[in-house]
Parts: C-alpha cells; structure tokens; sequence
C-alpha cells in the first residue's frame, strides 16, 4: 500500500510540473519590444522559435526560447547560447563550437548595427542549430536550421573584394577572375577551365596572401539549394586551381547563393550572369 501511495503521489508531481512548463511563452508575447533593430530582430525570431517548439510539445525549449525573447525586447540579449548548455556528441559539438566562433567574431563587430536583422538571425539559427543537434532525430529540422545560420552568417560577413590596382606592366595582372556556369550545373565547360587556367598562372606568378573561391548562383531555385549548389561551384574551381598547381592552403571556400547577385533580378528569375564563382586573389 505504502509503495502504491508513494507511486500515485510521483505521478502527481510529474503532472504538475508539466503543467507549469510552457506558461513563458503567452507572457513573452505579450512584451512590446524597447531595444534596438538588433534587439526587436532577436526577440521576434526567439518567439517563433518558441512557438514552433511549442506546437511540437517541447515546453521546456519553448520556455528556454521566450525567457531570451523577453530579456531581447527589454534591450538586454543574451550571448549566443554555449555548445555546453546542451548534451552533443563530440562530433557535433566540435561543429557547433566552429560555428559559434564565427558568430562570436561577427558580433563582435558591427554587425549589430551595419545589418542587425541578419545579425539576429545567424544567432536564432545557431541555437535553432543547437537544439534541434541536440535531439537529433530531426534531419531536415537539423539542416534547415544549419542552412539558414551560415546563409545569414555570410550575408554579415561578406564585404566586397577590395580590388588593388595592378603594377605596372605590360599586360597587367588581374586580381579578380569569374567563371561561369550553365543553369543548375557545376561543371566546368571548357571556358570556364580555360578561365580557371589563367587565374592559376596569375596565382603562382606572385605571392597572394589568401585566394577566395565564393560561389554564386542566379535567383531561380530555394534558398538553401542555391547555397548548395554554390558550394559545389565553389568545390568545382579550387578543385580545377589545384589540379593546375596552386596550393590548397591559399584558398578559402564559400557560397553565397543568390544572395549576392551580379545583376539584380526578380526571386525565381534565371539570369547568366549570376550563375558565376568569383576567384579574389588577396595580397
């Protein structure tokens, strides 16, 4: 009798707590943001992230979400959530902690302020990207969220190749190359390897401090495809620079999708010109 007693007094407990989980989030939706655009960014993204857990019955997370969307709208965000806060397998956690320190040095800047929406959303995506890692059973949650962190952590870091003016020579060296593609394809055609061809011998005939390889694509096509499918451009460029001789190290690879366009067009518009992979060699 004594354990029966002791069992049904467990079960009411657990009842009550689960009853007083998810009670944050109709209290942070009823704040009205005084922060910055930063501020007001944050604590809207952190309420539909709330809310999303919420529909799914993940009271604790939906909670954990509105208590940051509520200290947001008062003007006092929180750092991006630790990789310790959450149990993650060793490989995940070292991809996390790669990420966070990205987003940690875009922050630390002027992203808040230079473009705070995009700023609020690499942070909400992070730990969207954390907790979802951390259930890990949800693949396309898991890549949604990855997906949207890095498409908005390079719309904060990217900044225009600085071009310097080549020395004076006969044939002057350029310092920037694009190769172009066909629609939906990262293949070289044969202009696009001769192009790569003559970026390599401009590359070994000097110095360079660092070589860029970003990918870009034309507005046709889902977001997170196109950042895809620009990492694969990306891919194809330094794959063929490095068949012609030029050292991996030098290089750093990236996408920006559609984001970047070279010609600006309407979302879904296919268009020759930004369906490219940018070479920048730095100095």
């Amino acid at each position: 009798m004594k354990n029966i007693w002791n069992l049904a007094v467990a079960v009411l407990a657990a009842g009550s707590l689960t009853a007083c989980m998810g009670l944050e989030l109709s209290d942070a939706e009823r704040v009205k943001p005084t922060g910055d655009a930063f501020s007001t960014t944050l604590y809207k993204q952190y309420i539909s992230l709330a809310r999303t857990e919420y529909a799914e019955g993940d009271y604790v997370d939906s909670d954990a979400f509105s208590i940051r969307a509520r200290d947001a709208a008062a003007g006092k965000p929180a750092e991006p959530e630790a990789v310790a806060a959450r149990q993650q397998t060793k490989k995940n956690a070292k991809a996390l902690s790669a990420g966070r320190d990205k987003l940690m040095k875009a922050l630390s800047g002027d992203a808040k302020t230079r473009i705070p929406g995009e700023a609020a959303k690499a942070q909400t995506m992070y730990e969207c990207w954390a907790q979802e890692q951390e259930e890990n059973f949800q693949a396309d949650d898991i890549d949604n969220c990855r997906i949207g962190f890095y498409t908005a952590l390079a719309k904060v870091n990217y900044k225009p190749p600085v071009m310097k003016a080549p020395k004076p020579a006969p044939k002057p060296k350029p310092l920037s190359f694009l190769v172009h593609f066909d629609f939906d394809a990262s293949t070289l055609s044969a202009k696009g390897k001769a192009t790569v061809a003559e970026a390599a011998k401009a590359i070994m005939a000097s110095k360079p401090k660092n070589v860029s390889v970003i990918g870009h694509t034309d507005r046709a096509g889902a977001d997170g495809y196109n950042i895809r499918l620009g990492e694969r451009r990306a891919n194809a460029v330094a794959a063929e620079l490095v068949k012609a001789g030029v050292s991996a190290r030098l290089l750093t690879l990236g996408s920006l999708g559609e984001h970047a366009p070279a010609v600006n067009t309407a979302d879904g518009a296919r268009n020759p010109a930004n369906r490219r992979t940018e070479i920048s060699v730095r100095y």
